[in-house]
C-alpha cells in the first residue's frame, strides 16, 4: 500500500510531466504532431484543412457541436485525425467517454480501432496524459477496448451489430464504399439503418454527439440524406464542413483555383485527375456529386464561345436577382448580363455574392458601364423594391440613363429555371469557359444548395423575350482589349428608330 509520502511524490512527478506537454493536451493538432514526431520519427504535414477539422472536433469535445458532417477528399489524413487521434485525445481528458467507431466494413473499423489502441498504449501518449487509465486485459481485442473506468470503443458496421451497445460519441468514417455508391439498394439500406438503428445508440440523444466524415460519393448518400431531412424539419440541425480539393470560391484561407493541400496534392496533379475522371473528381474531390439518372441539365448540352465567335448583330440585357440574407445557406445576390442574337444567348458575365444593398448597386452599375445593356431588369418583391428605386436615383445622380424595369414572376423558382432546359437542349445558350459555379448549379438542379445564378439566367432570358426590338441596328461591332485583357466593345454605323 502506498504511503501518503509516496502518493505525494507520484502526484508531483505527474504534474511535472503534465507541465511539459500542456500544449499537446490543450490542442488535438499539437498532440497529433507530437505523436508523429516521437513515435513515427516523421513530421506531420500540417495544412489549413487539418486545422479546420481539428477545430471542429474540439468543438464536439467541448459540446459546442453535437451533429457534425465533414466532407474532405480521400487521402487527406481524415481517418488518422477523426477515427484514431481524436478518440484517444478525448479519453485523456474524459476517460469515462464511450465511443462507437463505424465504417463501411467491420474490418476497416477494427483496423482503425487497433491503431487507436496502439496510440493509447504508447509511451508518447503517457507523456501527454500521465493519468492514463489502463485497458482491461479481457476487453483488449480488435473489436472492443474498455478501460477500468468505463472507456469503450466498439468497432463495427457491415452487419450493424450494435444491439445492446451504447455510446456517448458515435464516429462514422466512410459509411459507404465507393464501389457501392451506385447501388440504390445499398445506399438506401445504409441511410435507413442509420435512421432506424445507429442514431438510437447514443446514451443521451440530445447531449451526445455524432460525427460523420467521408468524401461525397453520390447525391443520395448518407450526407445528403441527413441534410435533406434537416431541410424538411424532420431531424436535428447538422453542422457541415466541406473542403473541396480545388477552391470554388474565395475565402479567408485560399483563392479560387487553389489546392486544399498543395504539398500532397499539387494543383497540376488535381487538374490532371479532373481531366481523366471528371465525374469521380467532382464527387469525391470537389464534394459535388451529380446523379446522371436524375440530372435535368446535362453537361453534354453546354456550348461554349470565344470572343472570336461572338455574333456581331446583338442586343444586351442585364437581370438582377437580389438577396440580402447573410446566412451561409442563403442564396447570393446575382447579376447576369447576356448578349442575344435572336434565340441564341451568350453569357457575357455574371456576378454572385452576398452583397449589402449599396454594394449590389455598385456592382449593377459596373455591369452597365462595362456592357452597356439596353435594359436592366430587377426582381422586385417587398424589400427588394428598394434596389429598384435606389439604383434609379444613383444612376440619375451620376448622369447615366438606362431603362430599368422591375421583374415580377409568379411561378415558383424551379418551374422558371426548368424553362431553360429546352434552350440548352437545342443549343441556344453559350457559356464562357470557366463558368463553373453556374454549371454546378445546373448539373445539381434542383438539389444544389444554391440556384441564384441559374435563376438570374432565366430572368434575363425572360426580360429579353418580353422586350420588343424597336431599334434597327445598322452598325457593326469591333472587339478590342484593354491593358488587363478585358474585351471592349466598339460600335460604329447608324441606328434608326422603327
Amino acid at each position: 500500500m502506498w504511503t501518503l509520502q509516496q502518493e505525494a511524490l507520484k502526484e508531483l512527478a505527474i504534474r511535472q510531466m503534465e507541465s511539459k506537454t500542456e500544449k499537446q493536451r490543450e490542442s488535438l493538432l499539437e498532440f497529433m504532431k507530437y505523436y508523429r514526431e516521437r513515435e513515427k520519427k516523421t513530421t506531420l504535414d500540417i495544412n489549413r484543412h487539418m486545422e479546420l477539422i481539428c477545430q471542429k472536433l474540439q468543438d464536439v469535445y467541448e459540446w459546442k457541436t453535437k451533429r457534425l458532417i465533414i466532407n474532405v477528399p480521400p487521402r487527406s489524413l481524415k481517418t488518422e485525425t477523426v477515427s484514431k487521434a481524436f478518440p484517444v485525445w478525448v479519453l485523456g481528458h474524459k476517460p469515462n467517454t464511450k465511443f462507437m467507431l463505424l465504417s463501411y466494413s467491420a474490418e476497416l473499423a477494427e483496423k482503425n480501432n487497433s491503431s487507436a489502441r496502439d496510440m493509447y498504449k504508447s509511451d508518447t501518449y503517457l507523456e501527454c496524459f500521465p493519468r492514463r487509465v489502463a485497458i482491461k486485459s479481457d476487453q483488449d481485442n480488435r473489436q472492443h477496448r474498455e478501460t477500468i473506468e468505463w472507456w469503450q470503443m466498439y468497432a463495427t458496421w457491415a452487419t450493424w451489430t450494435v444491439t445492446g451497445i451504447w455510446a456517448d460519441i458515435i464516429l462514422i468514417d466512410d459509411p459507404l464504399k465507393p464501389a457501392d455508391a451506385l447501388s440504390d439498394v445499398i445506399r438506401t439500406w445504409v441511410n435507413n439503418n442509420f435512421q432506424d438503428t445507429i442514431k438510437s445508440r447514443l446514451n443521451d440523444k440530445k447531449e451526445w454527439a455524432i460525427i460523420i466524415i467521408m468524401q461525397r460519393l453520390h447525391d443520395d448518400d448518407l450526407c445528403w440524406h441527413l441534410l435533406d431531412l434537416q431541410n424538411q424539419g424532420l431531424w436535428e440541425e447538422w453542422e457541415q464542413l466541406v473542403i473541396p480539393a480545388i477552391a470554388d470560391h474565395d475565402d479567408q484561407y485560399r483563392k479560387v483555383g487553389e489546392s486544399f493541400f498543395e504539398k500532397r496534392f499539387p494543383l497540376e496533379i488535381l487538374n490532371k485527375m479532373k481531366m481523366e475522371a471528371p465525374q469521380t473528381f467532382a464527387t469525391q474531390y470537389q464534394q459535388q456529386p451529380v446523379n446522371k439518372d436524375t440530372q435535368e441539365f446535362h453537361e453534354e448540352r453546354f456550348r461554349y464561345y470565344t470572343n472570336d465567335t461572338l455574333p456581331k448583330k446583338i442586343r444586351i440585357f442585364t437581370a438582377v436577382d437580389p438577396a440580402f440574407s447573410k446566412k451561409e445557406t442563403a442564396d447570393n445576390s446575382c447579376i447576369m448580363t447576356l448578349w442575344f442574337d435572336w434565340m441564341d444567348a451568350y453569357i457575357l458575365e455574371y456576378t454572385a455574392w452576398k452583397y449589402n444593398p449599396a454594394e449590389l448597386i455598385d456592382k449593377i452599375i459596373y455591369h452597365y458601364n462595362k456592357r452597356n445593356p439596353e435594359k436592366i431588369g430587377i426582381e422586385a418583391f417587398q424589400a427588394q423594391q428598394i434596389i429598384w428605386f435606389n439604383l434609379k436615383a444613383e444612376m440619375e445622380r451620376r448622369g447615366q440613363s438606362v431603362l430599368i424595369e422591375d421583374i415580377r414572376q409568379t411561378q415558383d423558382k424551379e418551374a422558371k429555371i426548368r424553362k431553360l432546359i429546352p434552350l440548352y437542349r437545342n443549343g441556344h445558350i453559350y457559356h464562357k469557359i470557366g463558368m463553373e459555379e453556374l454549371e454546378m448549379e445546373l448539373k445539381r438542379f434542383p438539389r444544389w444548395k444554391h440556384d441564384d445564378i441559374a435563376d438570374a439566367l432565366q430572368m434575363c432570358y425572360n426580360l429579353y423575350e418580353v422586350t420588343p426590338n424597336t431599334i434597327r441596328n445598322n452598325y457593326d461591332i469591333e472587339i478590342k482589349y484593354d491593358q488587363f485583357g478585358n474585351p471592349m466593345y466598339i460600335w460604329f454605323g447608324d441606328t434608326d428608330i422603327i
